[in-house]
């Protein structure tokens, strides 16, 4: 059974997990950063290629980048994500770590 996140982040989050998820969303969406539009308001990606939504690394990104139609990871799907902004998940996690 999936756990949503927000009863995770309430109920079973660590504090150092509640930390760092703040962390990370209070940097705004990572991809506006990086195209020299800060301080967009972020939602928490999780990066999964395979186990379980809470283990997976988290990068900020805003909802025209996380949920958009046309314009996010979830609606073009990852690979055209990556060829469209020319960058990967996992670079944009690297920025990430850098910044936090």
């Amino acid at each position: 059974m999936k756990i949503a996140l927000k009863y995770w982040l309430e109920n079973m989050a660590t504090k150092a997990e509640k930390k760092h998820y703040d962390k990370v969303a209070r940097l705004g969406c990572i991809l506006c950063f990086k195209q020299s539009n800060e301080g967009t308001d972020a939602e928490l990606h999780h990066i999964r290629r395979a186990g379980k939504r809470s283990d997976a690394p988290v990068i900020p990104l805003c909802p025209y980048h996380h949920r958009g139609a046309n314009t996010s990871i979830h609606g073009m799907g990852r690979k055209l994500f990556e060829r469209t902004y020319q960058t990967t998940e996992e670079e944009l996690l690297e920025l990430v770590k850098t910044l936090i």
